[in-house]
């Protein structure tokens, strides 16, 4: 795979996350399952923001160049966790699209936590893994709250009762 088919398979996993967004009830934003765990609002700040991909491509890790931006946690609603999500996106795509093949394939990286392997490997991890995991807690807590959510929602990003059976 290429880095400019990786954005793409990225944009393709990412696709389904505003619709995600869009069904999360307004009166609910606060709302956690546990008190231990993410709120919605705190969870759907964290799934829409950037990747880490800057500390990939440049190897440069710090919190302000791969994770920081200026939205508050607090503020984020599914309005502009849409917003940041396509920031985050775009981002990737500028700094995927000036990687060459053979770096790409071959060019070791390391994560400040350790995790190391090749930039495909690492940002496989780092973007699509974790991303996933993260829309698939969103799913649970919207099913959770009674939002008709449906393979379609999650996979496709279908709204609610539009997948084929």
């Amino acid at each position: 795979m290429t880095p400019q088919q990786f954005v793409a398979y990225v944009e393709g996993e990412f696709k389904p996350a505003p619709m995600l967004f869009s069904l999360i009830p307004n009166d609910k934003l606060d709302w956690r399952p546990k008190e231990n765990m993410f709120t919605i609002r705190a969870l759907i700040h964290h799934l829409s923001g950037r990747t880490g991909v800057y500390g990939i491509v440049k190897g440069d890790w710090s919190p302000e160049k791969c994770w920081a931006d200026a939205d508050k946690p607090e503020k984020t609603t599914p309005e502009l966790a849409t917003k940041r999500l396509e920031r985050a996106l775009e981002e990737a795509r500028t700094l995927l699209g000036r990687v060459n093949k053979p770096d790409w394939d071959s060019k070791q990286v390391e994560t400040p936590w350790g995790e190391k392997g090749t930039m495909e490997a690492v940002a496989l991890g780092l973007i699509v893994n974790h991303f996933l995991h993260h829309k698939m807690q969103l799913f649970l807590y919207l099913k959770l709250l009674g939002v008709p959510v449906d393979t379609g929602v999650l996979y496709m990003g279908l709204p609610p009762g539009k997948a084929a059976t």
